[in-house]
């Protein structure tokens, strides 16, 4: 039987500990790099904020924010009253200047056998309010990854638009089955919806509307299709190659205030890829890590080997 377990440490001390769930893509990983066939010679984890139980079908963390190659791997054998345990051990360190509400961790093969070059990305991180316009102010408190959120509301009276320029993005490979998260903090019950639009000139632009979960606190949008973004087209010029401005769309119940915390919005390589390259195993923290700023901590994935 093999077993995994993360554990975390901060200046040298175990702070503490998660178990995993090998998913199918790991268990035949692991069958093939034993079998000589897989390499294993380098690897990442992955860490992200989302708290979905892990399940063996996982193919990847529910919201990444930050991944990290493997430094390095060891083994462990012990003997105790005769009794001997094997285990592999997998050792990284999230950095200083790395800060974020850990809630799932990760360990992949580095190589990732996509049907195209268009990896999973971050979009907006909406840590400064000078790349928007109708400059949304700054909060702390509420924040997942990074140290802040922007603040974003409505008028009262009508729907608000915030706008920012961004590197250029090309969603012209991306399929219709790959998807984007949005990941955000509702502040009150006011809001009504979230619209995202991705331009490529001021007149055109794709766009997805989120209806919001009810209630309030920190909410993480469900997979959204890019199928469904594709077919909500302003004009029939949209560039998708050269998509170089995001809007989102704050819209609060009829004559009401609404306000939301803006964490951070990605996109999601979905397409099919060989099961031998998948999420080898996914821990979900029962104690979130509060990875600040400043600090480092050391992540050490053990896989423990019952022969």
């Amino acid at each position: 039987m093999i077993k995994g377990t993360y554990v975390y440490y901060e200046d040298g001390k175990e702070i503490f500990r998660s178990s995993n769930v090998i998913t199918k893509y790991g268990k035949r990983f692991l069958t093939g790099f034993l079998a000589g066939r897989d390499s294993f010679n380098s690897k990442t984890m992955a860490f992200g904020i989302d708290s979905t139980s892990a399940t063996d079908t996982d193919t990847r963390l529910g919201f990444e924010f930050y991944r990290t190659p493997v430094e390095f791997g060891s083994t462990d054998i012990q003997t105790l009253n005769d009794i001997t345990t094997y285990a592999v051990i997998y050792k990284t360190t999230i950095p200083q200047d790395v800060s974020g509400y850990i809630t799932e961790v990760g360990i992949y093969p580095e190589f990732r056998d996509s049907i195209s070059s268009y990896d999973s990305k971050f979009i907006a991180d909406f840590e400064s309010q000078l790349d928007w316009t109708n400059t949304p102010s700054i909060s702390s408190g509420n924040s997942r990854i990074g140290q802040y959120t922007l603040n974003m509301s409505s008028d009262g009276t009508s729907a608000k638009e915030y706008k920012s320029n961004i590197q250029q993005v090309d969603l012209s490979g991306y399929s219709v089955n790959d998807t984007i998260r949005l990941a955000y903090y509702k502040q009150d019950t006011n809001l009504s919806n979230i619209i995202i639009k991705f331009y490529s000139s001021s007149a055109d632009y794709y766009s997805v509307t989120i209806t919001p979960e009810a209630g309030t606190g920190y909410k993480i949008s469900s997979d959204i299709l890019l199928s469904n973004l594709f077919l909500n087209a302003s004009t029939s010029n949209v560039d998708p190659t050269n998509i170089n401005q995001i809007g989102i769309t704050i819209t609060p119940a009829s004559g009401t205030t609404t306000s939301v915390d803006m964490d951070a919005l990605r996109i999601n390589d979905e397409d099919t890829f060989s099961p031998d390259f998948g999420l080898i195993s996914r821990s979900v923290l029962s104690t979130p890590l509060m990875k600040l700023s400043g600090r480092q901590v050391e992540v050490e994935y053990r896989l423990d080997l019952g022969f």
